[in-house]
């Protein structure tokens, strides 16, 4: 036999033995790597997927404290039930609609009062919302019972029936003037954000190793929450993994091969998620052994042939056409990351480059939505200033950043002059648009070197509503921020022009500083207030520096506020009636209900002190309503004793006349209210006149249109405290009134001289060439009503008759005074 023969003889057992032993060590180790990538793959699912929902967790809990935090959420919470079910539930209910279009796998988003009740709610479909008392709900008792203030939970929802991510957030709320850091606030309601599951498929079907097999998430009782693949297993087989997830560790990932499923051998990857819902990801045996047979066939063929080449060159095209191209992706990924451009170039267009250019768009669209929600949490979403949280920021690291003493900061209070009755009169689009403005004006004001110094330009930011504040830094004493309050005081003075007309604004200014009375934060902002609304009691458009005396003054009017509100709940409230008498006859024509309260602690409360803050505050409108009802209720008493004693109406119940401030004029129906309340009492609209103030006529065309919708009714006007105002003898022409007011002072100036007979004698002639009948209240002495009878006035009011009187008192007083013996005086 030839060598080469030999040769080939020798060489082919050793090359096919060879061959046989590297074919079988490699489908050994082979096999082995393939079920420890089998683990690998299942653990990372796994992992992937509790990351995913811890991910969405943070991501709704961030969603959730970010619309916590919305002012509109906020103000709704803080306003009465009455006037915000009215003014804004549907602006609540844009809020809502505008954070669900931004995030549109969120199902629902409600707003829970603490008793459990839904006050609004907003779905994907309405008709899913079976019920509006959620006090029973699993959820609701959960964050109920919870300690802490955010809850999440993956739950049946009871409205659809379906598995959902349910997030809930107690609405706590503090008041911005006594906010401390130690104040626990006060339980407004609970937020729900409600988010369907399908954040899991993604990943589910990107990490599918064979072509059958199931993705299940299930409880732990057994239920079958949601399952993905080919493969849907039974009830029993859904039973033996449900004991496999209680024999496993709560905390791990369990991993088993060959679990007999269904009569079927998986291979089984399990891990707890949260509430006792199990992840499971298994896979078929039998395509596992399928696999490796085919990689062992694969191998006989193909191992002996490209062995050595197809290393050198898979290293080649591996380290030309994915490492290097991977590695340069990882940069430029990098350098976005950190803000700096993109830059990723590549010859071909392959999917490393479709993946640069994916990876490329996320980042960016990563980086714009960090800056949006930025923009959420620390801009004004109207003027785009810098909100309450970014002010509130700003200000904690100025007070941390002190070196011993504290820091040279001071704070603006701005709040504008008469903004509501802008906003009522031309409309909240003319509001915003007036804000806006503003907001630019003090901008352009605060520009410039001379309020400022060096590299610390002062801080605007807009608290909300027409609130706003200024910090400036660097100020050691008031010389340095009076001229900052002056600068801007002046710039508001100019008119602005809104939508083609000219608004004049004014704006009262409260300036607090650090050094002079700021320990904290939540103290130099209570101080800046507080000398805000000194500046408005200050006649508005003006400033002030914090003064503690003052400041207590002002915290005075916020406990009378508070014992208000108190007080027309207590029935704390009363009416006092002042006759009316007519100054020919001597006849009890009428008489005024003037508003008293009694304190149970504080005793009689001047409606000189209570009237003006209730005005300030809107409790004027609950006030009012009572005071109307009360009025027509007491006549309708007076009505039933005069029958019952066999006296006639008119002889026995006189006409009651009911003040009513501007701020009911413009802010209530009040031709509605008056209407309603007569008809309840079934009382004639002669029954009441209706006293309002020259300041209330000189709102606008408004409040006259209201006046004469008023006096259409049948129900008669008065113009009470003439001569107080602006108005003028002239103006009265043409004004929807019957009668005319003359104010005490007049009557006083009366025994001053004869330049006070001379006035008033002009007045009483004016008022009888307009056909208005001529009251004169404050008459106390016989002089005064001598003179006033001559002249021609039609009624007298004042303590010559009586002092006014409560209800029992002035029964009485009806009883005994129907008629006065008055002297006439000679004309």
């Amino acid at each position: 036999m030839q060598l080469k023969p030999k040769i080939a003889l020798w060489l082919l057992p050793l090359l096919l033995v060879q061959a046989l032993v590297l074919i079988g060590t490699s489908y050994h180790l082979y096999q082995k790597y393939v079920r420890n990538q089998i683990q690998v793959q299942t653990k990372d699912s796994l992992l992937q997927v509790r990351s995913t929902l811890q991910a969405k967790l943070q991501v709704v809990e961030a969603d959730s404290a970010i619309l916590a935090s919305n002012l509109v959420l906020n103000r709704y919470l803080m306003t009465e039930e009455t006037i915000r079910a009215h003014v804004m539930h549907n602006v609540l209910a844009r809020e809502f609609e505008s954070f669900m279009s931004i995030y549109p796998e969120y199902q629902e988003i409600s707003l829970l009062m603490p008793d459990g009740f839904e006050e609004l709610a907003l779905l994907i479909d309405d008709s899913l919302n079976q019920s509006d008392d959620e006090s029973d709900t699993a959820h609701f008792q959960a964050i109920k019972t919870a300690n802490a203030d955010y809850k999440a939970c993956i739950i049946i929802d009871p409205d659809t029936g379906h598995w959902m991510l349910v997030a809930l957030r107690k609405l706590v709320l503090h008041d911005p003037v006594e906010r401390t850091q130690n104040s626990q606030g006060e339980l407004k309601g609970y937020l729900v954000i409600k988010s369907n599951l399908d954040f899991f498929n993604p990943i589910l079907d990107n990490h599918r190793l064979f072509s059958e097999g199931f993705s299940l998430l299930y409880h732990g009782d057994g239920t079958r929450v949601m399952q993905l693949g080919d493969t849907r297993l039974t009830d029993d087989g859904l039973a033996a993994l449900a004991t496999l997830g209680l024999e496993s560790n709560n905390e791990f990932i369990h991993y088993q091969e060959h679990l007999l499923l269904d009569t079927q051998s998986y291979l089984v990857g399990q891990m707890p998620l949260m509430d006792g819902l199990y992840f499971t990801i298994g896979w078929p045996a039998s395509e596992l052994h399928q696999l490796l047979w085919e990689v062992a066939a694969s191998s006989i063929k193909n191992t002996l042939a490209v062995m050595m080449i197809s290393m050198l060159l898979l290293y080649w095209l591996l380290n030309r056409m994915l490492i290097n191209p991977i590695q340069q992706l990882g940069q430029a990924a990098r350098q976005l990351g950190q803000g700096r451009s993109w830059y990723f170039y590549s010859r071909s267009h392959d999917e490393i480059t479709s993946l640069a250019d994916t990876v490329r768009d996320m980042g960016q669209a990563l980086l714009k939505q960090k800056r949006e929600l930025h923009d959420i949490a620390y801009l004004d979403s109207l003027t785009r200033l810098p909100n309450r949280r970014q002010l509130l920021e700003e200000l904690d690291n100025h007070y941390a950043n002190k070196d011993g003493g504290p820091p040279e900061i001071a704070l603006l209070f701005l709040d504008l002059d008469e903004f509501k009755h802008i906003n009522d009169t031309q409309g909240h689009e003319t509001g915003d648009a007036m804000l806006m403005a503003v907001a630019r004006r003090i901008e352009q004001a605060l520009s410039g070197p001379f309020v400022f110094k060096g590299n610390n330009p002062p801080l605007l930011a807009r608290l909300g509503g027409d609130e706003f504040t200024i910090l400036l830094r660097n100020i050691r004493d008031r010389r340095e921020a009076e001229p900052v309050a002056k600068r801007i005081i002046d710039a508001l003075n100019i008119p602005l022009v809104i939508a083609g007309k000219e608004l004049h604004i004014g704006v009262s200014i409260g300036i607090s500083l650090a050094v002079e009375a700021g320990e904290s934060v939540s103290e130099l902002l209570k101080n800046a207030d507080l000398a805000m609304y000194d500046a408005k009691h200050h006649g508005k458009n003006t400033y002030r520096f914090f003064c503690r005396s003052t400041a207590l003054a002002s915290l005075r009017n916020l406990e009378i506020k508070d014992d208000l509100h108190k007080a027309i709940d207590h029935n704390e409230l009363q009416l006092a009636y002042q006759p009316q008498i007519c100054a020919r006859s001597g006849r009890l024509v009428g008489c005024e209900a003037l508003l008293r309260w009694h304190h149970p602690d504080k005793g009689w409360i001047p409606p000189s002190v209570f009237i003006p803050i209730a005005e300030q505050s809107g409790l004027i409108l609950p006030l009012g309503r009572w005071v109307i009802l009360e009025a027509c209720q007491q006549i309708k008493t007076w009505q039933t004793e005069g029958k019952t004693e066999g006296k006639t109406e008119g002889k026995t119940v006189p006409r009651v006349s009911v003040n009513v401030s501007f701020v009911q004029l413009l802010r209530e129906d009040m031709p509605r209210l008056l209407q309603d309340c007569l008809a309840q009492q079934q009382l004639s609209p002669s029954s009441l006149t209706v006293e309002v103030t020259e300041s209330s006529i000189m709102q606008g065309e408004e409040a006259i249109a209201r006046l004469r919708q008023i006096r259409d009714t049948g129900i008669r006007v008065a113009l009470d405290d003439f001569g107080t105002g602006y108005s003028s003898l002239s103006a009265l022409k043409g004004l929807p009134i019957d009668e005319l007011k003359i104010d005490k002072s007049f009557v006083t100036d009366l025994n001053q001289g004869s330049d006070g007979k001379a006035i008033m004698s002009a007045v009483i002639a004016m008022a009888k060439q307009l056909n208005l009948m001529v009251v004169a209240e404050g008459v106390e002495n016989e002089i005064e009503l001598a003179y006033l009878q001559q002249k021609g006035v039609d009624t007298i009011q004042g303590y010559y008759f009586s002092t006014p009187l409560l209800k029992d008192e002035f029964t009485t007083y009806l009883s005994k005074h129907s008629v006065f013996r008055l002297q006439l005086a000679d004309a």
